[in-house]
């Protein structure tokens, strides 16, 4: 009986492919689960008693004065500030945090996105509180829009929470 040799080139390859794959699924499942321990599961959100309001303005065509008095039950950690600078506008789109100017009854502190308080007995403002604020401004402003923020703890993490639900707005009227 004769016997043929059988070629085992083609098994050799179709394992090497088989591998491949596996190799490839098995590592997307384990880095798949490593990002997704990344990924908040959810947003963090505000408490319900978080509430911001504007006491008073006054405005000339380059400065803005406000005073933002905390109504809520929770301490406020800052704010962020927003205008628009035509009456036509219903989206308050420009950033008046980078024009913010130290006031000489409370000094904050303004980053470009936003404006932090800094009282002297802590730096935030607690219930019942008011903050004086001044804003050099670039151009004439038709109305404000101001987000409250805090710190909420997320685990053992304190994160800068904006609270959007207690979103004010405010047509001025300005001279």
């Amino acid at each position: 009986m004769i016997k043929k040799r059988v070629s085992k080139k083609g098994l050799s390859v179709v394992i090497g492919y088989v591998l491949l794959i596996t190799f490839g699924i098995i590592l997307s499942v384990i880095v798949y689960n490593y990002l997704k321990s990344y990924v908040p599961s959810e947003a963090l959100q505000c408490p319900e008693g978080v509430s911001i309001f504007l006491k008073e303005y006054s405005c000339t065509d380059n400065q803005l004065n406000i005073t933002i008095k905390n109504n809520g039950k929770f301490n406020l950690e800052g704010y962020f500030i927003h205008a628009t600078n035509s009456s036509n506008d219903s989206l308050a789109t420009l950033n008046l945090a980078k024009y913010y100017a130290n006031s000489s009854i409370n000094v904050g502190l303004n980053t470009s996105s936003a404006v932090y308080f800094h009282v002297p007995v802590n730096d935030s403002l607690a219930p019942s509180e008011d903050s004086f604020n001044i804003f050099n401004l670039p151009n004439k402003i038709y109305s404000i829009e101001i987000i409250p923020a805090r710190f909420q703890k997320d685990g053992n993490t304190p994160r800068f929470v904006s609270c959007g639900s207690a979103k004010i707005r405010e047509v001025l009227t300005c001279s």
